[in-house]
């Protein structure tokens, strides 16, 4: 159960009510009007809650409790202890989340008033919430129900969608963002791009004229960071969640419902097909193409394109079972050399 003290609620709902809001469908005998107070997990349950459960082993541990309803698949069903309203989904986590999102939509998002600084050329629509500290430069755009956190600082021109959030200590510049994307604290989006050329008297900056586009949905994490484009743009695909610590250089391009775990880093130009997801501290070479459907697994590098719909592993990344075949040569070749030391 959420601590009140950080969290709003806006429970109870009524289970009938909840079950369609979610696409589930509910057992038969329960109350629809029966009133859910609120989520707990199966290790801490909360009587009148609601929980999940993915197997039936964990659904006999709502056995003697008193939440008031779970959510299950239809071959978990049979295990549900009698009692315990029984909601019918193919995805229980999934719905689970959906259900909390319901019950604290705002969740991380506490409101508060103080100074800001609004350009007087920029334009906000109704009900953008401000937090103080806020300052938003000449020419942006911000769209209804979207929520700045303090000190957030959005640059000249930049664009922002509605419904999205934007954290505290966050900086926006020559971005455009869409509906729907949730920025956490500390991320710089738009950033100059790591570009320098080399000549006879030292490095020459090359100037980033490019900009970052955020499609709906995206999530990025806290701390990271997306290097805005040296001429072109860097593209975040629809629905694509970052993690903590991500760094994506300049002209990269994500596709749609892309993951990137903690510590991945990008270099420029690099391309990432829709549905991929990168485990923690990949690091990928510059100018490399990653296939829709890929599965890197952490601490890999990417040096090679990769055809994608695939697991790989390793530095340089290959198929898995070459990676893991290769870890297995030589554990066998370090045994051996143990046993001729002996």
């Amino acid at each position: 159960m959420a601590d009140p003290r950080f969290y709003d609620s806006r429970g109870p709902f009524a289970l009938g009510a909840l079950a369609t809001e979610i696409g589930a469908t509910l057992s038969d005998g329960a109350d629809p009007d029966f009133a859910v107070q609120d989520l707990s997990s199966l290790d801490d349950l909360v009587p009148g809650s609601i929980s999940y459960a993915t197997t039936a082993r964990n659904a006999e541990k709502l056995q003697g409790q008193a939440t008031a309803a779970v959510i299950v698949t239809a071959a978990v069903a049979a295990a549900v202890p009698p009692g315990i309203a029984t909601l019918i989904h193919p995805e229980p986590a999934f719905a689970f989340a959906h259900a909390a999102g319901l019950f604290y939509p705002d969740a991380g998002r506490a409101s508060a008033s103080g100074t800001v600084f609004i350009d007087p050329s920029a334009e906000l629509e109704d009900g953008v919430t401000l937090e103080p500290g806020v300052v938003i430069g000449r020419d942006a755009r911000i769209g209804a129900g979207t929520h700045l956190a303090a000190h957030a600082v959005i640059g000249r021109g930049v664009c922002i969608g509605r419904n999205s959030y934007v954290g505290p200590h966050v900086s926006l510049a020559y971005t455009l963002v869409g509906d729907r994307v949730v920025i956490f604290a500390g991320a710089r989006i738009g950033s100059d791009g790591f570009g320098f050329v080399p000549g006879s008297t030292g490095l020459r900056k090359v100037p980033q004229l490019g900009r970052v586009i955020i499609q709906d949905a995206v999530e990025i994490g806290a701390n990271a960071c997306v290097d805005r484009g040296s001429l072109g743009d860097t593209v975040i695909g629809e629905g694509s969640k970052i993690d903590n610590l991500v760094q994506v250089a300049h002209n990269s391009q994500l596709g749609r419902y892309v993951i990137l775990a903690a510590q991945v880093g990008l270099s420029g130009s690099v391309t990432i097909g829709d549905g991929s997801i990168l485990g923690g501290q990949v690091g990928v070479a510059d100018h490399r193409t990653i296939g829709p459907g890929s599965r890197i697994a952490a601490s890999s590098g990417v040096s090679r394109d990769l055809p994608g719909n695939a697991d790989y592993g390793g530095a340089p990344a290959q198929p898995i079972r070459e990676w893991k075949r290769e870890l297995m040569a030589v554990r066998r070749l370090g045994k051996g050399t143990r046993r001729q030391d002996d």
